[in-house]
Formats: structure tokens, sequence, C-alpha cells
């Protein structure tokens, strides 16, 4: 491999050292068990939090967050936000981070902003119907439905 300046790396739009992303046939896809453990502990780290601060700080009691018609609305959005932002500069969430999982796109480029985005409404729309949840359990790829629609991949990388 190539030496490349860090600047470099950081902008490329591919992840130069990881052969999983590289050679399709040699991915170590994430099984449905990490990604529901991922999501746990985001879950906790991230999306619990937020509603606290929405609900006591932003509102200010928990009757006046549930009679509000747009307060949960505002909650799950700027959780898609930071979820978005994390993955586009990252690859990672808290929770991937902490089983080593990593999203990228089929082709092994980064995913962007705007696709993460995209995949997180995808994300929600699928975990409406449950069977895109659980769709990992008997696909060989492990892909749930939003990475089915968005063509990216969850891979365990080490």
């Amino acid at each position: 491999m190539q030496n490349l300046r860090w600047r470099e790396l950081k902008n490329s739009k591919t992840l130069k050292n990881s052969k999983e992303v590289q050679n399709k046939d040699d991915r170590n896809f994430a099984t449905f068990i990490e990604r529901g453990k991922a999501q746990v502990i985001d879950t906790f780290m991230i999306y619990l939090p937020l509603l606290y601060f929405m609900t006591y700080v932003v509102v200010g009691s928990a009757k006046g967050f549930r009679d509000s018609p747009w307060a949960p609305l505002a909650a799950v959005l700027v959780y898609a936000l930071i979820a978005s932002i994390l993955l586009a500069y990252k690859g990672q969430t808290p929770g991937k981070k902490a089983y080593d999982l990593w999203v990228v796109r089929e082709d092994g480029k980064k995913v962007t902003f705007l696709f993460a985005f995209l995949r997180f409404i995808a994300f929600c729309l699928s975990g409406m119907s449950l069977i895109g949840i659980l769709m990992p359990l008997w696909r060989k790829d492990k892909k749930a439905l939003h990475d089915f629609l968005l063509k990216t991949v969850v891979i365990k990388k080490g």
C-alpha cells in the first residue's frame, strides 16, 4: 500500500486500508446480534440524553413533551442528524465503534451525509414493518432492508 499523507487519507472517498472493503468476497459482515447491541448503545448514548434534553430543557415538562405535536419528531430528526454526521465523518456511531463495525457503501466508498440521512429514514421505515429489521437473520450478506435499498453494508473489521 502506498504511503499517503494524513490529509490525503482523511479526504479520500475510499477506506484504503480495509481489505474487507476492497475485496467483496472476503468481507466480514456484522451479525444481527452485533448490529442490535450497537443500536442499544447508540440509543443509550445519543437518543436517551437527547430525549431528556428535549423533554426538560426545550419543552419544559414530560406532559408538555407528550402533548406537543412537534417535539417527538424534532427529537428523532436531531438524532438522525447526529447519527448521519457521525457516519459521514467516521463511518461509525459510538455503538458501532464499540463493536468495531463500519457502515460503507457496497462499492467500498464512505457514506456521505445525505446518504447516511436517507439510510436513517429508511431504517425508521423498515423498522415499522419489523421484517426489514429482521432480514439480516436469513440473508447471506446480513443486510437489513435499509441496507438493501441504499446499497450499504455493515462490516466488522478485525
